[in-house]
């Protein structure tokens, strides 16, 4: 079997045989784009040196994680007495006549391949060797030098992270004419800085490319706009490292001040921005490139897809140059979200979401709405809201509270993002939503005006309403069928008592802030404290029942999870606990981070994780006063603090105070209880579908329960009918996007529709201090724990949490939690809510902060101010 393979072939060879870069240049020499001659030594190539490898004792140490680092040393040791054997010596020097015969007139670049490498989901740039500057005497030796790269123990490390084999090494080599560059660098067919899809954004330094690859030098920058073809900003780098070609052999690395012109032209610039869109056009993706300039020739050395940015899903996408659209990502800004949902759970929330508006927002969920479900979530379309003269309506509750959020908008011109038609539907309703408000303004004045008659009837028909809930079943209808009833019992919960009950709270809060006008900057803390452990809100309800169990010594009894369930299925725990224990179970069982989402199991089908969250929990435990008493203690003492000020002002001021406070206290805590029946909802849907997928699993369409969550609502009722249709392939097929959007790790807030992502501006502090938003007043010191999920690792009592964005699912941590400290969030994101319900203070809209903040640092939150001070570097 011939083991070389020229560039040029005509043949497009398998990857797993020359590996990713080498499989780019030879397509897109087969494309006609300009790629330095060479060949590649494919995989089979060096099948003798993988066999003396293996016959090594290193070899059999590589599977252990203990042994890794010496395994890897010690191959790497054993590559470098390795030769090439007379089979191997005459093909390579067979493949170096495509030089020309004066072989030893050519400096080669040597450079490898691996099939694990330059992948869409996995780059790996950097992580094997490349020799420069070649001679023909040293081939041999750049060879072994690629080789020997692919045992490091990064590459090993890489591998295992994501999930390739590492007793199964493979890697090719590229041999390329190298090219004596004047000017080379990096290139992005899309903005790595802000995700914009159509700007391109190109680096470059004098010499050879391997300085700004590398990331030794500051280069220079050019930010190009693909659309009309011209460059938005160049930054002259400081381009002091310079790499070039030594001429006998080799490279030269130099150093010398300050270059005041770029190393390429703004003309140069565009016409490489063409040759990146050519790439980019060929593969379908964004990519980024290596390229080289010599003699006013541009040459293409590799291009790969880019793998770190946002995909936007396709039905969020506008053309190039067709009027573009403006996003607010809710899962994230209001649900604390950072992950997208299932495609099951994406589907099932636009039924949810079509109730939970209440008449006004009924019918306006869709791409042609103002609130849609898209790759994992659901997002505010603010252009439409815009376009109606809505303002910052579209943006849901929680973003509205999140000053980091209004000061994106604020920055913008909207006029970019205003332009075109509304669609007929949102025409349609413009005329309509004064009818529809006015039930829903009716509703609201009487809750405002008679607090008691309101909550009166509300629990009065609250029990027929749970009754509904409880005993709902399929009774032989369609899933389709079934989410459509299942988001019908959400009428009661929002239209008809939610939303009247929360607003007129907001009324009253708003009356009560509006008594202490004059005194503002004295009365802050108390009118945020007036919000703690308000009744009738159920993730307070929630946490205090935790607490309660927690607080029984039958959690200390228990040395092991396995002990304590042994013994509740024996009989042998105390009857009371057991009562409170099932209570809990069938109460908030259902509740759990990334709650909205259906495919996420549930502490009552995991009763071990919830016992574990109890004994965690036990450690706060202190004395026999709850941690709720104290925090319901901090709302009265804010509240008799405030009347002392209003009396001052007079007795009527005082009975305002009083009649304000008793509407906010009726309604004020209500603002969690309609998610708690959504959640509710959400759980009684996933168990249809788990039902569901136990009769797939059973008939050996699907592989496990938990694959329906990657089907559409449509697909599974189809799967019923049609006992042909491949549900694997299916699956496969609608998960991959949503796949996609999980592995970019980027926390958006706004993005526009061509992928544009928008950031807060940055806040100035003080040195040794970190500026965010006031949440939950307070100022306490504490050491952190980052924690990137709630289930990452334990927190400690008298811990500062820090997360990227929390939801009521992390009720448990928050009661350990001495402060919280999170980056995304306004005072109205659930974490945030609950953070000034428990009275723990609280900092939101710091951004980056679970990346600048180490677990152990010593800390203080001013929850007051918005201020985190690093106390301990």
């Amino acid at each position: 079997m011939k083991t070389t393979l020229p560039l040029t072939s005509p043949e497009i060879p398998p990857l797993d045989q020359v590996g990713g870069k080498a499989l780019t240049l030879i397509q897109m020499t087969a494309a006609g784009m300009p790629v330095p001659p060479g060949f590649v030594l494919i995989v089979q190539f060096f099948e003798p040196w993988l066999e003396m490898l293996k016959q090594s004792p290193a070899w059999k140490n590589l599977t252990q994680t203990d042994e890794l680092p010496q395994a890897a040393k010690a191959l790497q040791a054993l590559c470098g007495t390795l030769e090439l054997t007379g089979d191997q010596k005459d093909e390579l020097n067979e493949a170096l006549k495509t030089f020309g015969e004066q072989n030893r007139g050519h400096l080669f670049a040597v450079r490898s391949s691996s099939p694990e490498e330059d992948l869409e989901d996995a780059s790996f740039a950097g992580g094997y060797e490349t020799t420069l500057g070649v001679t023909i005497d040293n081939i041999e030796a750049a060879i072994r030098h690629s080789f020997t790269s692919s045992f490091n123990e990064r590459v090993f490390l890489y591998k295992k992270e994501h999930g390739f084999s590492i007793v199964q090494p493979r890697l090719a080599v590229i041999i390329q004419q190298q090219v004596n560059a004047d000017a080379a660098g990096v290139a992005f067919s899309l903005n790595p800085l802000n995700n914009c899809y159509d700007e391109a954004v190109i680096n470059a330094n004098h010499g050879l490319g391997e300085s700004v690859v590398a990331g030794e030098v500051e280069p220079d920058l050019f930010v190009v706009d693909r659309l009309r073809g011209e460059i938005l900003e160049t930054r002259i780098g400081s381009k002091q490292t310079v790499i070039t070609l030594n001429q006998a052999g080799g490279t030269i690395r130099s150093t010398r001040n300050n270059h005041t012109a770029t190393a390429i032209t703004s003309a140069q610039a565009l016409e490489l921005t063409r040759l990146l869109e050519k790439v980019e056009a060929y593969y379908q993706k964004p990519v980024d490139i290596e390229w080289a300039l010599a003699n006013n020739q541009f040459y293409l050395l590799q291009a790969r897809p880019i793998t770190t940015y946002l995909p936007l899903p396709k039905e969020m996408v506008t053309a190039p140059g067709e009027p573009k659209r403006l996003y607010a990502n809710s899962t994230l800004i209001e649900q604390g979200l950072q992950e997208p949902l299932s495609v099951l759970g994406t589907d099932f929330l636009a039924y949810v979401l079509n109730k939970v508006g209440g008449p006004v927002a009924e019918g306006a969920i869709g791409l042609d709405g103002i609130t849609f479900t898209a790759g994992g979530g659901y997002y505010m379309n603010i252009s439409y809201a815009q376009m109606m003269g809505m303002k910052n309506a579209s943006l849901a509750p929680g973003s509205l509270g999140d000053s980091r959020v209004t000061e994106i908008l604020a920055g913008l011109d909207m006029k970019q993002y205003t332009g075109g038609e509304l669609p007929a539907k949102l025409k349609a309703m413009r005329g309509q939503m004064i009818f529809k408000m006015l039930p829903m303004a009716t509703g609201v004045l009487e809750a405002y005006f008679r607090p008691a008659h309101v909550l009166q009837k509300y629990q009065a028909a609250l029990p027929e309403e749970i009754r509904r809930l409880e005993t709902f079943s399929a009774n032989g209808r369609s899933l389709q069928a079934q989410a459509a009833a299942l988001a019908d019992l959400l009428t009661f919960f929002y239209g008809d008592y939610g939303i009247p009950m929360i607003l007129a709270a907001q009324l009253a809060q708003q009356r009560l802030q509006g008594l202490f006008k004059q005194e503002a900057a004295q009365v802050q803390d108390y009118l945020i404290n007036l919000g703690i452990a308000l009744p009738g809100n159920k993730t307070t309800e929630m946490g205090e029942e935790m607490y309660a169990l927690a607080s029984s010594p039958e959690i200390g009894q228990f040395a092991t999870v396995a002990d304590f369930l042994t013994a509740l299925e024996q009989g042998s725990v105390a009857p009371d606990f057991v009562r409170r224990w099932e209570h809990f179970l069938a109460e908030f069982g259902f509740r759990c981070p990334g709650e909205i989402d259906p495919a996420k199991p549930r502490p009552s089908e995991q009763p071990a994780l919830f016992f574990e969250q109890l004994k965690n929990m036990s450690l706060s435990v202190n004395g026999s006063r709850s941690f709720f008493d104290d925090a319901r203690a901090k709302r009265e003492a804010a509240y008799n603090a405030l009347y002392e000020i209003a009396l001052k002002k007079g007795k009527l001021k005082a009975r305002a105070l009083e009649r304000y406070y008793n509407r906010w206290l009726t309604f004020g805590g209500y603002r969690e209880t309609p998610k708690h029946y959504v959640i509710k909802v959400i759980n009684l849907f996933r168990r249809q579908a788990l039902a569901i997928a136990q009769t797939l699993v059973a008939a050996g369409r699907l592989d496990r329960p938990e694959q329906i969550f990657d089907l559409t609502i449509a697909d599974i009722d189809h799967a019923l009918a049609d006992p042909a249709l491949d549900l694997r392939a299916l699956a496969q097929e609608r998960s991959a996007p949503i796949n996609k959007i999980r592995k970019s790790k980027l926390a958006v807030r706004i993005i526009d529709s061509r992928g544009k992502i928008y950031y807060p501006p940055r806040k100035a502090a003080a040195e040794g201090e970190l500026g965010g938003v006031p949440i939950s007043p307070g100022v306490v010191q504490g050491r952190v724990k980052v924690l990137q999920y709630a289930a990452e690792k334990k927190l400690l009592p008298g811990e500062i949490l820090v997360a990227r964005a929390t939801d009521p699912g992390w009720t448990p941590l928050f009661i350990n939690a001495k402060g919280i400290i999170l980056e995304i969030g306004g005072a109205l994101q659930h974490g945030a809510v609950v953070a000034r319900e428990y009275g723990i203070p609280c900092v939101s809209g710091l951004d980056d902060a679970t990346s600048k903040l180490k677990d152990g640092q010593l800390v203080e939150v001013d929850g007051s101010n918005g201020i985190v001070r690093v106390l301990e570097k």
